[in-house]
């Protein structure tokens, strides 16, 4: 959690940073606002549109949604004006504050734009910060490469006109990938050239982001105290320059720092202020950051409640600042503009060959049309004789042809309204049923246990949950029995695996749902190895298998978790239960036959085993699942991921937060699955008691 924070701090710096390089102090203070503003009234034509620039520069950072209507209308108006490099100028502004914002594939969409602009205009200041942009927000996609390639190219360009201060900044933002990279002896002799760079032109912007990054070179390397001193000396200058987006990302840096350390009330309060700040001006970037560091001090001070609110509000910013589409937008414009430059390359090259060859071709045709025109001439009178003997037979062969053509489209237009009625009935038929499917999702969804009703009595768990079709035959299920004599009872819960996917094990997990509800609930059977046992028996009767000999069943694994007792008791149908206690993973197998289906060896009632194991001296995690992940074909050579291997990287990832496993595992299995098809449903439930 606290590398994955310092990890958005950084990125959150690396925007500030870029906005200071291209803004100088005068311009962040209000009195030059206020001036601006009162200049707008007056001006006029290219005038304008350079003040409104002014204008979203100077507002970026303490009113971000006015600055983008000041670069929009600055746009809009250098259009009318065919004023191309205040029209670059705004595009690069309005991709700065969208990208302060987390809106990556809008900002790359204008800088893209004003790129094209810059290049046209040949303008090296202007290329060089748009292609610094371009590059953090590869950064940001940790492509890493990529963004060195665009940080080298901005490098060259400030050295060749003699930019310091983008010299400095683009110093700073290749000793940012090499401290993402966990280079740190790399990354802080980076740091310290851009602050070099920034005391000797008395850059008080720039001087505080390069202290803030090398207090988080420190925060790494343990080194708490010069990371607060440094941390401290950022913020006093961006507190002089009234610099709101960088206080706020200061304050985060210090409240990670003080809660490093155990001052949970110091990290509360400065937590708090960047949070509030970050709301204020619309930095969602920050307060995702913020929201992380508040959910674990509200955790450390017992208030789950509000640690809760807080870790939620953070996964909705980064769903929808980091989406996967938003990543795919983000490479289809860079591809859009990279074969948009190649093309017109190759335009021009061909343009130049073909001037040559017009020149060649028109002198030798003048001489060739010379000589032929005597033989054409003598021809001509010939040829009008031969024509007109061949025009009679032609108009004959016309006729004939018409006849036969106007046959054949009318045999094509009667196919053609038979194909197209057959279409608009298959069309139909596929809407009703994808509507029909839609609908038994609804339906699946609703049955399945509510996460606030698991969350409220096994507060630390997680279930990855990923059907192969669009409905499942995985589910799992959940019911928590009181105890009658004032305890906290029992929480029954199961991963279930039925027969088949798609809509025929959605049907199975729906007989399998409503039979554990008689079971558990109506006849009050709370033993795990007697509810396997009734189930059996359940699922025979529902589906007549003693006449039809039907072998639809149900791989499970199912726990009865004593919260009195400080007991799991589990009972499985050819899926186990994994566990770890003291770091030491163990494994408790399941019968080797299904609940339910017919089977000509053994026709009588199938008896199922429980074992029981304690908690009440070591925090224990554990797992039950179903065969999906562990039998997904990928990796280098297309093979299964193993049973084997799934248990390795439970034992590497038991003692993370439960939320990041999740995470860890949803990622492993795309990398493993890559671009192959998934075989089968998927369901992981993890649970932690002490």
């Amino acid at each position: 959690m606290q590398r994955l924070v310092f990890c958005i701090i950084l990125i959150t710096n690396i925007l500030i940073q870029h906005l200071v390089a291209q803004t100088s102090p005068e311009k962040r203070n209000g009195q030059l606002t206020n001036n601006l503003l009162s200049q707008l009234k007056q001006a006029s034509g290219k005038a304008k549109v350079n003040v409104l620039n002014q204008l979203a520069e100077a507002m970026a950072n303490s009113q971000p949604v006015k600055a983008r209507n000041y670069a929009q209308e600055a746009i809009e108006l250098a259009q009318d004006l065919d004023f191309e490099a205040g029209q670059a100028h705004a595009l690069k502004n309005v991709g700065i504050i969208y990208q302060m914002q987390g809106n990556q594939s809008q900002a790359l969409q204008y800088f893209l734009n004003a790129l094209r602009m810059y290049e046209k205009l040949q303008n090296s200041v202007g290329i060089a910060q748009t292609l610094n942009n371009v590059g953090i927000i590869y950064q940001q996609q940790k492509k890493y490469e990529k963004a060195r390639q665009y940080y080298e190219r901005v490098l060259k360009i400030d050295e060749q006109t003699r930019d310091l201060k983008g010299q400095a900044s683009t110093l700073n933002n290749l000793g940012d990938i090499y401290y993402q990279q966990d280079q740190y002896t790399q990354a802080s002799a980076y740091y310290e050239k851009s602050l070099q760079i920034r005391q000797q032109m008395r850059d008080e912007a720039g001087i505080a982001v390069s202290l803030k990054n090398i207090g988080l070179v420190h925060y790494v390397q343990n080194d708490y105290l010069a990371a607060l001193r440094n941390f401290f000396n950022s913020l006093a200058l961006d507190t002089k320059l009234g610099n709101q987006a960088s206080i706020s990302s200061t304050d985060i840096n210090i409240a990670n720092t003080y809660l490093k350390i155990e001052k949970i009330d110091s990290a509360l309060y400065y937590a708090t202020k960047g949070y509030e700040s970050a709301e204020r001006i619309g930095l969602e970037r920050e307060k995702a950051e913020v929201c992380l560091i508040l959910a674990d001090i509200h955790s450390l001070l017992g208030d789950y409640e509000k640690a809760f609110g807080f870790q939620a509000e953070y996964q909705i910013i980064q769903d929808l600042a980091f989406s996967e589409e938003n990543a795919k937008k983000i490479e289809a414009l860079q591809t859009s503009y990279e074969l948009e430059k190649k093309q017109t390359e190759v335009d021009l090259a061909h343009q130049r060959n073909r001037n040559q060859l017009i020149i060649i071709y028109a002198s030798s045709l003048g001489l060739i049309l010379l000589f032929a025109l005597a033989y054409v001439l003598y021809q001509a009178n010939a040829r009008k004789k031969r024509d007109n003997q061949l025009l009679q037979l032609q108009n004959a062969e016309i006729n004939q042809q018409k006849e036969e053509i106007t046959a054949q489209r009318d045999l094509i237009e009667e196919q053609l309204h038979e194909i197209e009625q057959k279409n608009r009935e298959i069309t139909e038929k596929n809407l009703n049923i994808e509507s029909s499917i839609n609908y038994a999702l609804t339906i699946q969804q609703a049955i399945l246990p509510k996460q606030h009703l698991i969350d409220a009595i096994l507060a630390t768990n997680f279930i990855f949950y990923r059907p192969r079709d669009v409905v499942s035959g995985d589910f799992y299920w959940f019911y928590h029995l009181p105890s009658e004599n004032g305890g906290k009872g029992k929480a029954i819960i199961s991963a279930i695996d039925c027969t088949g996917h798609g809509v025929p094990g959605a049907f199975m997990s729906m007989i399998g749902d409503s039979l554990l509800n008689q079971i558990v609930i109506d006849k009050n059977i709370s033993e795990a190895h007697l509810i396997l046992n009734e189930l059996h028996k359940g699922v025979r009767v529902a589906l007549s298998q003693g006449e039809t000999h039907n072998r639809d069943g149900m791989d499970m694994a199912l726990c009865v978790i004593d919260l009195d007792k400080k007991n799991i008791q589990f009972a499985g149908a050819k899926n186990p239960l994994v566990y770890l206690q003291n770091q030491e993973l163990k494994e408790i197998k399941a019968e080797m036959y299904s609940v339910g289906g017919w089977d000509e060896g053994e026709e009588s009632e199938r008896i199922f085993s429980s074992q029981t194991i304690s908690y009440a001296e070591a925090t224990t995690t554990f797992y039950i699942y179903s065969d999906g992940y562990q039998d997904q074909f990928g990796g280098p050579k297309t093979k299964k991921f193993m049973r084997s291997k799934l248990k390795e990287l439970f034992l590497q990832i038991h003692q993370e937060p439960m939320v990041y496993q999740e995470q860890i595992l949803a990622d492993t299995f795309e990398e493993w699955k890559g671009s192959n098809f998934q075989v089968d449903d998927i369901l992981i439930i993890g649970i932690r008691v002490s």
